[in-house]
């Protein structure tokens, strides 16, 4: 693999890579929103980083670790592992945004009895991860029954 083909992996985030004393230093410019140290840590804290200057929409982050074969790639994977997860937040929200506008449409237009009926499903080969922990079984059907009484009081 080259080197471009290295550094296009960043995208539209990277912005240099220098050779500091003995430290590789990728430097990428990233939304300030996003998530870096924490993940960093998440995985081991394997490489370094320091947040240089700002804006209001972006901060650069020079990520770094020793200058030899391994630290490299080390960097590099763990970068893109920053990169990955949070893009994955982002289109998470995105898809969170999208699915209540779905569901406040379908409410809307739709009447309460059809609305308890309403179930979610996910393809059987599909792990959803609650708490941490994935679980490929499915949820058991419930047994919970709506409020009684009088709605008006």
């Amino acid at each position: 693999m080259t080197l471009y083909s290295k550094i296009s992996e960043f995208g539209q985030f990277f912005n240099s890579i220098r050779k500091h004393e003995d430290f590789m230093v990728i430097d990428l410019k990233l939304p300030l929103s996003w998530q870096d140290d924490k993940i960093l840590k998440s995985r081991g804290g394997k490489i370094q980083m320091k947040i240089g200057n700002s804006n209001e929409k972006y901060k650069l982050v020079s990520f770094f670790n020793i200058f030899s074969e391994e630290g490299c790639d080390t960097l590099l994977t763990e970068i893109k592992a920053v990169i990955k997860w949070n893009k994955d937040v982002e289109e998470k929200n995105e898809l969170l945004n999208l699915k209540t506008l779905e569901l406040k449409k379908m409410f809307a237009e739709n009447n309460v009895d059809a609305l308890r009926k309403l179930n979610f499903e996910f393809h059987k080969n599909d792990t959803i991860e609650l708490n941490g922990e994935r679980d490929t079984e499915t949820i058991p059907v419930g047994t919970i029954e709506g409020p009684t009484g009088n709605p008006t009081t």
